[in-house]
């Protein structure tokens, strides 16, 4: 409590408090904090001994109106450092984070507060970029809620090229003894007419619905500028790669989600086995996503 109430004497924003009532401010700490504040703010002095008023004062900073976003940004840094120091932020003032209409376009679709996987609809729209040039259709192995696929038609629209979408619409299946324990099956069940909700306003894509590989065959005489394989475990990776490799067109772009994240340990072993023996390296991206280029 006393290093509490020194800390409380020394932060700018309660320095006028305290002058203005010095002679009550110890004795009646417990009126002006709650005892459940009060109990939070004696854990934060024993679980980081030494640095708890310096994570209250950039906790202030980040709060405090009127700061300014560098210093909001330096703030949330310093508390996640010792919160999940495993984390490590880039360089402040990324353009990407103040593309307003990608910003709008992901809240439209995805769960409220959930920015988990901005990022990688971000790398996946720019890489369409590169892709959409070349001959061939695009294709996704898990369409899930269609956010990846909305992008994807987008991309297509009015160029008379289809956007392929295999999902089961019945969750993940069992994982085998390569995936870990972080996903069990029927996970990421969600229903066909989210997918088609979320794809309303195009017309240039077409749903196989049905456990993966079974309906690959379907779009065996097609070929393929863009892959997206999002289904985290070891054996519909490697059925996806298996299928969709040779129908790729030279420099066409396999995009694999979940290659570099340790929930997903799986989908990981089946791309390395799978490009053993192929001239494509598999690039890691500091997103967790994996592409190879088709050479």
């Amino acid at each position: 409590m006393k290093n509490f109430m020194r800390w409380l004497q020394r932060s700018p924003e309660n320095k006028s408090v305290h002058e203005k009532h010095a002679h009550t401010i110890e004795g009646r700490a417990e009126h002006m904090l709650s005892p459940v504040l009060m109990n939070l703010v004696e854990e934060l002095q024993q679980l980081a001994v030494g640095r708890a008023e310096e994570l209250l004062s950039q906790l202030c900073v980040g709060l405090r109106s009127g700061s300014k976003d560098v210093d909001r940004y330096r703030a949330a840094e310093n508390l996640t450092a010792a919160l999940y120091p495993k984390f490590k932020f880039s360089e402040y003032g990324r353009l990407f984070l103040e593309d307003r209409a990608f910003l709008a376009y992901y809240r439209r679709f995805m769960d409220a507060g959930n920015w988990h996987s901005l990022d990688r609809k971000y790398t996946l729209n720019q890489l369409l970029k590169l892709a959409l040039p070349l001959a061939g259709d695009m294709a996704e192995c898990g369409a899930y809620k269609g956010m990846s696929a909305y992008l994807m038609c987008q991309a297509l629209q009015s160029t008379g090229r289809l956007v392929h979408l295999f999902d089961s619409f019945e969750g993940l299946p069992a994982p085998s003894k390569w995936d870990g324990d972080y996903w069990t099956s029927g996970a990421l069940r969600i229903p066909e007419s989210t997918l088609r909700e979320t794809l309303k306003e195009f017309d240039n894509y077409r749903v196989y619905a049905g456990w993966i590989p079974e309906r690959f065959a379907e779009a065996q005489e097609r070929h393929f500028c863009f892959i997206h394989i999002d289904v985290d475990l070891y054996q519909p990776t490697l059925d996806s790669l298996e299928f969709f490799y040779p129908r790729m067109c030279t420099g066409g772009i396999i995009l694999m989600d979940d290659y570099g994240f340790t929930t997903c340990p799986g989908a990981k072993r089946a791309a390395d086995g799978f490009f053993t023996d192929k001239t494509e390296p598999i690039i890691m991206l500091t997103t967790g996503q994996a592409l190879v280029i088709k050479q």
